[in-house]
């Protein structure tokens, strides 16, 4: 091997290296994407909707605990002494006789601390499943947000729907 081989293998090496990091600099580079957050689910049922939700309230998306693909959006503000509740869901139509009912919940079940709370019946409408509950008691304690599936008014959940917490 003489000098001008290991010369000309260096400079194809050399030229090999060139081409390699010059395709990675000028590769296209992959889009990140952004999961899903609040406030894209926000404005997908302001959208479906038409309402606008505050920025300065509490908010918590609800997640389909039932095995479906259910979801919602559920905000809580108490200011001049009323205590408002509003939970807007994307739910099919209920079995027959069967509705879907809101439920404010403290603490979990078999604590002495527990407390749960009927916000009522939840209203198809715009498209969708509705709630609105307002009380002059304030239930922000109550941290927990569910949804469930009723036969009957007996204050006791049966089949849980939805649920998110503040």
């Amino acid at each position: 091997m003489n000098r001008r081989d290991i010369v000309i293998g260096l400079l194809i090496l050399l030229s090999l290296a060139g081409v390699i990091y010059y395709r990675q600099k000028t590769r296209p580079t992959e889009e990140m994407r952004v999961p899903e957050t609040l406030s894209s689910s926000e404005e997908v049922f302001e959208e479906k909707f038409k309402i606008d939700i505050p920025d300065d309230i509490s908010k918590s998306e609800l997640k389909d605990i039932s095995g479906g693909n259910a979801t919602g959006i559920a905000t809580r503000n108490f200011e001049n002494a009323v205590f408002s509740h509003t939970v807007l869901a994307d739910l099919p139509d209920p079995q027959e006789g069967k509705f879907y009912e809101g439920w404010l919940v403290r603490a979990d079940v078999g604590s002495e601390n527990f407390s749960q709370v009927s916000t009522g019946r939840m209203q198809l409408a715009k498209g969708g499943w509705m709630l609105n509950f307002e009380s002059k008691i304030d239930y922000s304690d109550h941290g927990k947000v569910v949804i469930t599936e009723e036969e009957r008014s007996d204050a006791t959940p049966e089949k849980y729907i939805l649920e998110g917490t503040f």
